[in-house]
């Protein structure tokens, strides 16, 4: 009976520790878009394309991912939370927003009605520190 007992709870412990490790992996939402220029996010650089950015629910980091050859990175992020949902964007869409700066794309937001993301802007040399103009791409959720 004991031993019973023993493989019930056993078994017990592993289903909540898969549980666990599976809620840790979902994603609030994913959004993609067709990113004409290439880019960078924090110091990473990606390429034009088609790319997804899924948004981790606990933590913030963003999956990029680019859509053509999978090859994905994270990214950290700050999350950008309205005051209550579609209060301050509720006649806006889906959005990624890219900064120029200098010679360079900056992958700045991305942004649904409710909630959003905003990315560190890396560290560039102070000639280039000059933003140029935003760049609103139309986006989708996933």
């Amino acid at each position: 009976m004991k031993t019973r007992f023993r493989y019930v709870m056993m078994l017990a412990a592993v289903a909540i520790s898969l549980t666990g490790m599976s809620l840790a992996q979902q994603f609030a939402y994913r959004v993609a878009t067709n990113v004409p220029y290439d880019f960078y996010a924090g110091d990473q650089f990606f390429s034009a394309g088609n790319y997804t950015f899924a948004v981790n629910y606990g933590d913030r980091e963003v999956t990029i991912t680019n859509q053509a050859n999978s090859h994905s990175s994270v990214v950290l992020a700050t999350p950008i939370e309205y005051a209550s949902p579609g209060y301050d964007r509720r006649d806006k869409g889906v959005v990624v927003e890219l900064v120029s700066v200098g010679n360079r794309y900056v992958l700045s937001d991305v942004q649904t009605r409710t909630n959003g993301v905003s990315f560190s802007k890396g560290s560039y040399p102070s000639t280039l520190a000059k933003n140029e103009g935003v760049v609103t791409l139309v986006a989708s959720l996933r």
